[in-house]
């Protein structure tokens, strides 16, 4: 995305008052391209439209056995519209869906761009199932408001003119009987499907979200769901979601059809008046039968452009539910900062990229220097003040330190956990980092200096490798293999036949749940972040190597029990979450979460 494309863009969401041109401006579609897509409607509606004149023209004109010469350049004429209505029916196809379908790489790149600069509580609000459906449907939805609505009615406005142009030399009331029935066609109709899209379209797209999300909460809860024999019973609600999906759509046909039917019947009223027209014509003998057989045939293939008006409504009422949706997702004109950001970012890192090849190389201040000063004041964290699982946390964790949460499940760990990281904002009092608050630092450097493991971190559909490489793209093979062999996955990777360049399932479908959180924390260890936070690093591995990992994440070097090496530097800070505190080594600092919001510290024995 070009600095200039994307200084555009960000003045054009910051214009728009509404959410469906917000979205509209983020489709980034040049003009040029979406004028090529409306003339080459217009050329091919107006080729089927003379076609229609010349053949009216020609048919009535030979009914009076005129000299065969002159009927000859209608004969040419028929057969060139003819073959010039397919040609630019198939150039408006091609160059109506090269603009809609730029549009939507343009629109996605923008959303995950102001998405990822969105605070982390924003989206994790949102359910995975509904975010895809956004990101996906609503994104097309929006490659579909240009196809189906824009050029269409672009495309219909200039051919009613055009229509009303030829009509009016020969007969000035059928061009006025043709103009009302154009404007009823054209506002009546849409209107209707506008209104029935409209008061179906909530809940035919909520269904649908909940069609998406369910199927998605079974399969990646299908093990549970079996084992707990719940499985059936999650597969009728499914069935019962999706009938009610089917139910939705089954409601919002009927007035669709009633107002495709609205066409249908206006273009009677519209050839009743062209015939009292044609027929005065005739009676005073001032038309001559080619003119006549204009007026009288010329209807029939008048309505071809508003036709397509009910759907194009239909469209629009889809393309703002869907817009609404995206904006929602995106944060408003939020966004226009967001992309601001990511200009300025951008062009920071071209200037970089500018440095030497052994600059680039250098390590980051983040991988070797001295952790700065985490700190909580006063911390209320929670997803809404009545769940708050933590209310008036103090906490000082000055470079260096080791903690340990430990409570029940359920109580808000992980959320602390968040609320430490940054990712979730507090509810009350604030997180510092050597005195500034997070909040108000840059999120770039707060990633930098803090990074969180979550237990349900993905694992990409690719090589060991590179699943490693999310951490920190520069590691080498060497790196991942000390890495792996620090977390007791060396005699795994031994075994397999491909080694580093091994494939894995999405989402770590084929490997187990111990060696899919040895990898998550391979990648912690190769992050090397001055501060890193790890949310149940040992669950799934059995007692011993969980325990002795554990021993090695909490100690400082030169302590380790069982004669390990520590898994991070003296100078670093590390706090884990984990359901054993039991092995927590002795010394270390623990914060209990209770329940209702309380907590309480201790100190490992």
């Amino acid at each position: 995305m070009s600095t200039q494309t994307t200084g555009r863009t960000v003045a054009a969401v910051r214009r728009a008052d509404t959410a469906l041109a917000r979205m509209t401006a983020l489709l980034e579609i040049p003009w040029p391209r979406l004028i090529a897509a409306v003339l080459a409607g217009c050329a091919t509606l107006g080729s089927a439209f003379a076609l229609a004149a010349v053949s009216a023209w020609l048919v009535t004109t030979a009914w009076t056995m005129p000299p065969v010469l002159e009927l000859s350049v209608a004969v040419v004429l028929v057969r060139a519209l003819g073959i010039s209505r397919g040609v630019f029916r198939w150039l408006e196809r091609i160059l109506t869906h090269h603009a809609a379908l730029g549009g939507v790489v343009g629109l996605r790149t923008n959303l995950f761009t102001a998405l990822a600069a969105r605070p982390a509580d924003q989206l994790t609000r949102l359910r995975r199932g509904d975010l895809l459906s956004r990101l996906g449907d609503d994104a097309q939805e929006m490659a579909e408001h240009v196809i189906r609505a824009v050029v269409p009615v672009i495309v219909a406005a200039v051919m009613s003119v055009a229509i009303v142009a030829t009509i009016a030399p020969i007969s000035l009331p059928a061009a006025l009987a043709m103009l009302a029935s154009l404007l009823v066609a054209s506002v009546l109709a849409p209107w209707f499907a506008l209104r029935a899209a409209r008061l179906t379209e909530e809940t035919v797209v909520s269904t649908r979200t909940e069609v998406t999300a369910g199927a998605l909460g079974i399969l990646d809860e299908s093990t549970s769901l079996v084992v707990e024999n719940r499985l059936e019973e999650a597969l009728r609600a499914q069935r019962a979601r999706q009938d009610a999906h089917d139910a939705s759509i089954d409601r919002a046909a009927v007035p669709t059809a009633a107002a495709t039917a609205t066409v249908p019947l206006v273009m009677i009223l519209a050839v009743g008046g062209s015939l009292l027209a044609a027929s005065a014509l005739w009676l005073d003998g001032t038309a001559s039968a080619g003119q006549i057989g204009i007026l009288l045939l010329l209807p029939l293939s008048s309505f071809e452009a508003a036709n397509t008006l009910p759907a194009a409504a239909s469209q629009w009422a889809r393309s703002q539910a869907a817009a609404r949706r995206l904006d929602q997702a995106v944060g408003g004109r939020d966004a226009a900062q967001a992309l601001e950001n990511a200009r300025t970012a951008s062009a920071s890192a071209a200037s970089a990229g500018t440095a030497s090849a052994a600059d680039a190389q250098a390590p980051s201040v983040g991988l070797t220097g001295t952790a700065p000063h985490l700190a909580a004041r006063g911390l209320v964290a929670g997803w809404s003040p009545k769940s708050a699982c933590i209310r008036g946390l103090d906490l000082d964790l000055p470079p260096g330190s080791r903690l340990a949460i430990v409570g029940a499940s359920g109580l808000g760990k992980s959320t602390l956990l968040a609320t430490l990281a940054g990712l979730l904002e507090p509810l009350d009092g604030y997180v510092t980092l050597d005195g500034a608050d997070v909040h108000t630092l840059d999120p770039a450097q707060v990633r930098e200096q803090i990074s969180m493991f979550a237990e349900d971190a993905h694992v990409f559909a690719t090589t060991v490798l590179e699943n490693l490489r999310v951490a920190r793209g520069d590691i080498n093979a060497d790196d991942a293999m000390h890495a792996l062999e620090q977390v007791g996955l060396a005699s795994w990777i031994a075994s397999t036949p491909d080694g580093l360049d091994t494939m894995l399932g999405s989402d770590g479908t084929t490997i187990s749940g111990g060696e899919r959180r040895r990898l998550l924390l391979a990648r912690a260890l190769l992050r090397r972040a001055p501060i890193t936070l790890l949310d149940e690093p040992t669950e799934h591995l059995d007692t011993a190597h969980g325990d002795a990992l554990l021993h090695q994440l909490l100690t400082v070097p030169g302590a380790v029990a069982n004669g390990g090496d520590s898994l991070f530097p003296a100078q670093s800070t590390v706090i884990v979450v984990t359901h054993r505190p039991e092995a927590v080594p002795a010394g270390t600092r623990v914060l209990r979460v209770l329940d209702n919001g309380r907590f309480q510290f201790e100190e490992s024995a």
